[in-house]
């Protein structure tokens, strides 16, 4: 008699819950990209499960499984071509880079078992580093972060932030004032206002102006 084991793990990164994109694509639609993952091939990471096996591995519907396909690629963790009568996936691994809580941008990749580490860890020095590398990102996917554009050509993240965009600094509102000589001269001012005269500076009184001086 003799026994048969699959050791062969898959993998997830920790990011999808500490970002709160599992909790934003829901629990079925992980179910059912964690199950396409286990289907993909080892050097390219194409599979073509049925939607009837997807809903064996997952004890979904057809409707949901069909929908969570549909979320996966809204979400850019799945691509999919349809040849013939079957469709063929690869599923597809977010990471997004942030300085601070801000994220500069998301990079995509396409989840292919054998070359995943490598390609992953390259990508990794390349953001460590600061070095340019175009062609760690020839097969990448970059998705700006708001007010960042990708630069395909140079291979760099672009600052993009329109002039709409920048907050216009409120006017500081006028200081009150509080001398006793402000307060004469705000006083003069309001009675010239109601009057519709303005005061001669330098000049004779005339008729109907207030000068510093008068008492009334």
């Amino acid at each position: 008699m003799q026994g048969r084991i699959d050791t062969t793990f898959g993998t997830y990164q920790r990011d999808l819950f500490e970002s709160g994109l599992v909790a934003e694509i829901g629990a079925n639609a992980f179910a059912v990209w964690c199950a396409i993952k286990s289907h993909s091939d080892f050097s390219t990471g194409v599979c073509y499960p049925s939607i009837r096996r997807l809903m064996a591995c997952t004890g979904l519907a057809s409707a949901t499984v069909q929908k969570a396909v549909a979320c996966l690629e809204a979400s850019h963790l799945l691509r999919s071509t349809l040849k013939g009568k079957r469709r063929y996936y690869v599923a597809r691994e977010r990471l997004d880079v942030k300085l601070g809580d801000r994220t500069l941008c998301t990079i995509v990749i396409d989840y292919v078992p054998n070359t995943l580490r490598e390609r992953l860890g390259r990508i990794k020095a390349i953001l460590q580093t600061g070095e340019t590398d175009p062609h760690a990102f020839a097969h990448a996917e970059i998705i700006p972060g708001n007010g960042f554009a990708w630069d395909p050509t140079a291979g760099v993240l672009r600052a993009a932030i329109p002039v709409s965009a920048i907050p216009v600094r409120p006017e500081e509102p006028q200081r009150e004032l509080s001398s006793p000589l402000a307060l004469r001269v705000k006083e003069i001012a309001e009675k010239v206002t109601q009057r519709g005269r303005m005061p001669a500076l330098g000049g004779a009184q005339k008729s109907g102006t207030v000068s510093a001086g008068d008492t009334r």
